[in-house]
């Protein structure tokens, strides 16, 4: 039974599948997970976004919490998923969101609760790695080459910038268009470019572009807010501090992950991101309202 074919095309409307990545000496396909995205990297990327916000909110639960396990049997989960994508943007991305975490969080990463579930994922895909040690060197070799021939579509879509800025400074092509005026390059009517910011400033302009860096500081400062929020709430031993701050925290290195992930790829163009900016902005709201109670 194609399970794709039978639960995912019924809420999508298309075919799909598992994506394959490739083949190791002709016969070993290797398989990257896509979920509902249709894309490996771009289910990477927003994977990025549960795993930053729920990790300190596990943090920060209470010994005993019914919560406390479904949580940290979820995130090595959403972990081992996550490096299944074999995703370079959204490990990147990942690895600047935990970053963020570390330093208010730093007095966890030596306790059980973070080293138990990290140390489970470690094991397991070492397990994994060693059964089949040639077969993941040769994966591994793939997806970290360097060289022009694989980095060169990523990098390439940046030398469209500064034409488009000597063109059509304030406004850009307009949205949607890039695949229309660069089809002659690409060879592809369909060619959106691996880099929201190129796309940002290529079809929007200098006036697009800086109307989204507008929002996306109003968004950190709405976060800010609420980290503030807890801190007072903390200080008057409310322990709704211990729920608000992670949060609010999580948020916020949630936003620079997809930030960082998006300098190579376009998902803050999809609907998930916009669903996560407004849960970040109601957050402050939320623990406005607690600290008034």
């Amino acid at each position: 039974i194609n399970l794709d074919e039978v639960l995912i095309e019924p809420i999508t409307s298309r075919q799909t599948g598992i994506n394959v990545f490739g083949a190791v000496g002709g016969t070993q396909e290797v398989f990257r997970p896509n979920a509902l995205t249709g894309d490996p990297n771009h289910l990477g990327i927003e994977l990025v976004i549960p795993l930053l916000v729920l990790t300190p909110l596990y943090l920060r639960l209470e010994a005993g919490h019914r919560l406390k396990t479904p949580l940290a049997v979820s995130l090595v989960f959403l972990l081992l998923v996550e490096l299944a994508t074999l995703s370079r943007s959204g490990l990147l991305g990942l690895g600047c969101g935990a970053l963020v975490l570390a330093l208010p969080y730093r007095r966890h990463l030596h306790r059980p609760a973070f080293l138990v579930p990290l140390g489970a994922v470690a094991l397991l895909v070492a397990g994994v790695i060693v059964a089949r040690l040639d077969f993941f060197l040769t994966v591994l070799r793939a997806r970290t080459n360097t060289s022009r021939a694989a980095a060169s579509p990523h990098f390439e879509v940046y030398s469209f910038v500064p034409d488009i800025l000597q063109t059509n400074p304030f406004l850009g092509l307009g949205l949607n268009n890039f695949a229309v005026y660069y089809e002659f390059v690409t060879g592809r009517p369909d060619f959106g470019p691996h880099s929201f910011y190129v796309a940002t400033i290529v079809e929007t302009g200098i006036v697009g572009t800086a109307l989204f860096a507008v929002f996306v500081l109003w968004l950190f400062r709405r976060l800010g807010a609420a980290r503030r929020i807890g801190r007072a709430l903390s200080a008057v031993g409310d322990p709704l501090a211990a729920r608000i701050r992670p949060v609010a925290w999580g948020m916020t290195a949630a936003l620079v992950a997809t930030l960082v992930a998006n300098v190579f790829y376009l998902t803050m163009t999809f609907y998930y991101f916009y669903v996560f900016a407004t849960l970040a902005a109601a957050l402050a709201v939320v623990a406005a309202h607690a600290r008034r109670e």
